[in-house]
């Protein structure tokens, strides 16, 4: 940034002296475009990384105070069931305590117990979600660094998405119209991404094929699901080839069915016609369980 400042700044005593050719001139005001351009580039880009670190700082606020709630479950549970232990010494103690008292009291501290465990559960789990929250920040950073130069080249983006870290490749960096055979700077691209990629071999990652709603239909793709698919089995295929586990990668195909925007504009369909790879969550963390653990904490508050 410092150094597209500089040379912004350079060029404008060019532009004051009388004796420049015009020529000369509306190189520099070419050139001075170019800077402009660059320079909002990668404002969007600071601006979309402030973001994205507000979400996540949201995220890991909530689960921080998940899980504040959950040792204060486990803590009231606690004193209750010491309560419970002194009720049934002094129960144990008077002449007059029934067995039957003597039962609710044993089932009373089981029922008691049993919360407290729950409790623990949950709060293991909310801690291991945060942990896990901030793991994939952690990756989400070094995907922004290791692949900056893409990035800045307009090659790929990098964002998080309902908590997924995604890379997002325009088909027309990967694939000639209609096809689903990736071209040379496809390859090239994909490799430095396979060299980050295979870094992470706890990690899976699905490649989604997308496409605008143009229809197709031929022998091979008769519809956009057919392109979307092979083009996405294509990618899986060369970051395989490439040194990512064949095990941590999978392909899907949902041609014009998830866009990222309107397809009544030739930009909006461009947007639309891509390859994304999704890094998806830890499944052993965010478990089926999951929804329950957060509901009953909801309904607790």
């Amino acid at each position: 940034m410092k150094h597209l400042l500089m040379i912004f700044t350079a060029l404008i005593p060019v532009l004051l002296t009388g004796c420049v050719s015009s020529g000369k001139h509306d190189i520099a005001l070419a050139e001075i475009d170019t800077m402009r351009l660059t320079l909002k580039t990668a404002q969007d880009e600071i601006n979309q990384n402030h973001q994205i670190i507000a979400q996540t700082e949201l995220e890991l606020e909530d689960a921080r105070l998940k899980v504040t709630s959950a040792q204060g479950e486990i803590d009231r549970n606690q004193k209750q069931i010491e309560l419970t232990e002194q009720e049934l010494k002094v129960a144990l103690n008077t002449a007059s305590t029934t067995q039957n008292d003597i039962e609710k009291l044993e089932q009373k501290k089981a029922a008691l117990q049993q919360e407290l465990s729950d409790s623990r559960a949950q709060m293991a789990t909310l801690k291991n979600i945060e942990a896990e929250t901030k793991r994939r920040n952690e990756i989400y950073a070094q995907f922004v660094d290791r692949l900056k130069t893409m990035i800045d080249g307009g090659q790929l983006t990098v964002s998080i998405e309902q908590g997924r870290i995604a890379i997002n490749l325009p088909n027309n960096v990967l694939f000639k119209s209609g096809s689903a055979s990736l071209n040379s700077e496809g390859s090239e691209a994909l490799t430095q991404i396979a060299a980050v990629l295979s870094q992470f071999s706890d990690r899976r990652f699905q490649i989604e094929g997308h496409t605008d709603n143009n229809p197709i239909s031929s022998a091979r793709f008769p519809s956009n699901w057919e392109l979307s698919t092979s083009r996405a089995l294509a990618v899986v295929h060369l970051l395989s080839g490439l040194g990512v586990s064949a095990e941590n990668i999978s392909a899907a195909g949902f041609g014009e069915f998830h866009p990222r925007a309107s397809n009544d504009s030739e930009e909006g369909r461009q947007l639309n016609r891509r390859i994304e790879i999704i890094m998806q969550p830890n499944l052993d963390i965010l478990s089926n369980e999951l929804p329950n653990i957060v509901s009953s904490l909801d309904d607790a508050e």
